[in-house]
Formats: structure tokens, sequence, C-alpha cells
């Protein structure tokens, strides 16, 4: 999944702290980067807009950077929609993750309301990688050894569970966190057994370096899970999310967009398979 990466560049100010995140990703297997940038159609506001060759110049600039770093480094310019650009360059190029800034989480429109980041993220058919690029975040650079699965155990969530399994034989113990309500009600005391049975063969899958479990039966999941990877020093948080077709789409799921607001950490949303 991680060995060929497609990098959003948008070269706003934000961008030097996402590119500061790029060799971290070299831990989870990337070997290769597609950088890429998405003109808007009819998008005026610079005269340099419009033309391919100013744009991948820069990118061009960035790509030797990156090689230097030990890592394989091609370059795209779309110009369209960009999350269809970004999906359309991705899949031509064989890349099996999108990594863009996130910025803000503090107001309910500092991620989201006004991005394209929003867009992408409930569109985007692979698995999407965001990084915090707001200034007030202290960056982590060190590689990325600590991953935290978040999951119900649906299958929504297998997705997200396989990705997990994937990264964590590159990593140090990782951390599973399921929040339910059975504490709150009682009635539902069931799904806490259901959830203890799927971590019981999910550890079984997983092997060493293993992973700690984290059951909470209240509170509020994106809360939760925050506190949780903070208080774990989680490095890498992985959840699923919904849509797989035009009516689902648009649901990223309450739980994940309010993690993806929140998050102080890299992020990974994962597209269910189902």
């Amino acid at each position: 999944m991680f060995e060929h990466i497609l990098v959003a560049v948008d070269f706003s100010p934000a961008w030097a702290r996402l590119e500061s995140q790029l060799e971290r990703l070299r831990a989870l297997g990337c070997r290769r980067l597609t950088l890429a940038h998405v003109l808007a159609e009819g998008y005026t506001r610079a005269p340099e807009v419009g033309h391919g060759p100013y744009y991948e110049e820069r990118l061009d600039r960035i790509a030797a950077t990156v090689r230097e770093q030990g890592l394989d480094a091609d370059t795209a310019v779309g110009v369209g929609n960009v999350v269809t650009e970004l999906e359309r360059i991705a899949a031509e190029r064989g890349a099996g993750v999108i990594l863009a800034g996130s910025h803000g989480h503090r107001t309910l429109r500092d991620l989201f309301l006004g991005s394209t980041v929003l867009d992408l993220a409930r569109r985007a058919r692979r698995p999407l990688l965001l990084a915090p690029t707001d200034g007030d975040v202290e960056l982590d650079c060190a590689p990325v050894c600590r991953p935290l699965l978040a999951t119900d155990g649906s299958r929504a969530a297998a997705a997200a569970t396989a990705a997990f399994l994937q990264v964590l034989p590159r990593c140090r113990r990782g951390v599973v966190v399921c929040v339910g309500r059975w504490d709150a009600e009682p009635e539902r005391e069931s799904e806490r057994a259901t959830i203890e049975a799927h971590l019981a063969q999910l550890a079984k899958q997983a092997g060493e370096p293993g992973f700690d479990t984290v059951l909470l039966g209240q509170g509020k999941p994106s809360v939760e899970i925050g506190r949780i990877a903070e208080e774990k020093g989680a490095d890498l948080l992985i959840i699923g999310k919904r849509g797989r077709n035009p009516v689902t789409d648009r649901l990223l799921g309450s739980t994940a967009e309010a993690v993806c607001r929140q998050a102080r950490r890299l992020t990974l949303l994962v597209p269910s398979h189902d």
C-alpha cells in the first residue's frame, strides 16, 4: 500500500510542513513518491495558472530534494477537479495512497468547510493519508513506528484493519481502540463480547510485535480516540471511512470526520471494501 504514495502539492505556505513529513514514510515501506499539483479550471488569480511548465519546474525542484533523501520521485500536473485529477494520476501512476496536508483543528471551518480536503476524504477511492500542517502543531519528524487502529469490528472497518496489519510488522507495538456504549446502555453488553472475540482473532493475525487494546464502554468516540492516541504516543492513526458509491460517497462518517478535524498526527482514512 505505502510503497508508492501520491503527494498532493498545493504550494501553499503549509507545504513546507507537509514536505518535512515525507522522509518519515520510508518506515512504512515507501520507496516512491509522485508529486502532483492540480490547476483548477477557470482559476485566473495568478498569471502563471494554466501554464503547466511553470508548475512542472517547481515540482521538479521538489523531486530533486526528495531523491537526495533516497526516494524515487516523479511529477505530474493536472487540470480540472482536484479530487478527480488526483485520483486519475494516482491510478495512472500506480500509487496506493494519496497524501495531503490538513490544517485546522479548532473550529468547524478550519479543516473541512470550504476546503477540498473534505471532498478528497469523502470521494477518494484509495486510502488517504492526512498530515497536520497547522503552525501550532508540533511536528514529529521521526520514522513512523506506533500505529493506532480505531475500529468497531464491523465490515466497514475491515479495510482499515487490513491496513493496520500491513503496517504493524514494520513498527513497534501498536494500539487498537474500540469505543462502544455498553457501560451507558447495559442492554448492549453483548457488543463488548463481540468486540473482544474480534480482537482475539485480530491478535492471532497480527503476531509480533502485537498491539495493546483499549476498550471503552462510553464516551464520544472521536474524543476518546484522540485522547488514547495522545496517551499511547501513537504517530499514525488508522480509521475506516464509509462510501464506495455515489450515495455513500458523501457519508464519510461522523466519527471519522471528527477524528480528522481533531487529529494532531498522521491519519490514514481507509475506504470500506463494501
